[in-house]
């Protein structure tokens, strides 16, 4: 029997460049970064079950949705999670998930993954992020659904960190008292998107920076990070241009201008002296990246025999 193979991977983020609220709205600005979900699908159209961790039930439930959606009930097959991201970190984990399943799915169907499509499915899991689409995106992700290409990823080195537990996408924005948070911070949070929006247009990845880092002063009171004013001073001491944060996640990454010599400055001693002076339980340097899911068209079959 012939079994048609798709391969997709998509990126996360570093938590976003801005989040809050427009008009009550809820929106993000995603950040997207070098590391990737990357899912090989496998159909065996007969089989009507899907092979996959048991875990990944977001996963699942957008399978199903094209299932569904496409009329193919006995459709199924192998799910291969050939790269993974932490989650519960606000790296966009569950959104990157469902999208390279999405993607791979759709590839080995033959048929177009275009993000729209992806990001449609994704909503109609859990409020996603926009790392389906190239560049960087503003997202309404609560409501709407609204979406709007801002521009290219800006060149940038984050060193990110955490001190460990995971925050729930669903539960965060649901909680209690989040409508009231976004509504005191909206004047600020629409003066970083602005801010955000002419460091876009302008390349200019030290005003994106500013951005990040009121967007995260905002975001302390709904989900407080109690090493970050050391953090942020420690950053602009050392060459940073500000920091961004996971808005509902536990992530936290100083922002540097992307160069040589800070690279290896930041993947030799200033990485071992975070590690020493914040002792963060997750450290790494991520590189910006243009964002959007990478397929690999696959035009073949695997024969099982």
């Amino acid at each position: 029997m012939n079994f048609s193979v798709g391969l997709a991977r998509c990126p996360g983020t570093c938590g976003e460049w801005v989040q809050g609220a427009h008009d009550g709205v809820p929106f993000l600005v995603d950040c997207p970064v070098d590391r990737f979900a990357e899912i090989k699908v496998t159909l065996n159209p007969l089989s009507g079950q899907w092979d996959l961790p048991i875990q990944k039930t977001k996963v699942l439930q957008v399978l199903e949705l094209l299932k569904e959606d496409l009329g193919l009930q006995t459709l199924g097959g192998q799910v291969e999670f050939l790269q993974q991201l932490p989650e519960g970190k606000g790296m966009a984990s569950s959104t990157a998930d469902i999208s390279a399943a999405a993607a791979a799915l759709l590839l080995a169907l033959d048929q177009n993954p275009a993000p729209e499509h992806v990001m449609k499915l994704a909503l109609r899991i859990e409020p996603s992020d926009s790392v389906m689409f190239p560049g960087i995106t503003a997202l309404e992700h609560v409501q709407r659904h609204n979406y709007r290409f801002l521009g290219s990823s800006i060149p940038a080195l984050f060193l990110a960190l955490d001190w460990g537990g995971s925050i729930d996408t669903k539960a965060f924005n649901a909680r209690p008292g989040l409508g009231e948070h976004y509504r005191r911070f909206e004047g600020t949070i629409q003066r970083a998107y602005r801010l955000a929006l002419e460091g876009i247009e302008q390349g200019d990845i030290e005003k994106l920076a500013v951005s990040g880092t009121i967007s995260a002063q905002c975001n302390l009171e709904i989900n407080p990070k109690p090493q970050f004013k050391p953090f942020l001073d420690w950053v602009l001491q050392n060459g940073g241009l500000g920091v961004v944060t996971a808005h509902s996640g536990t992530l936290l990454a100083g922002v540097f201008p992307a160069s040589e010599s800070v690279d290896r400055a930041l993947r030799s001693h200033l990485q071992r002296e975070v590690q020493q002076r914040f002792n963060p339980v997750y450290l790494d340097v991520f590189n910006s990246h243009p964002g959007g899911i990478i397929t690999k068209n696959l035009k073949y079959t695997e024969n099982a025999g």
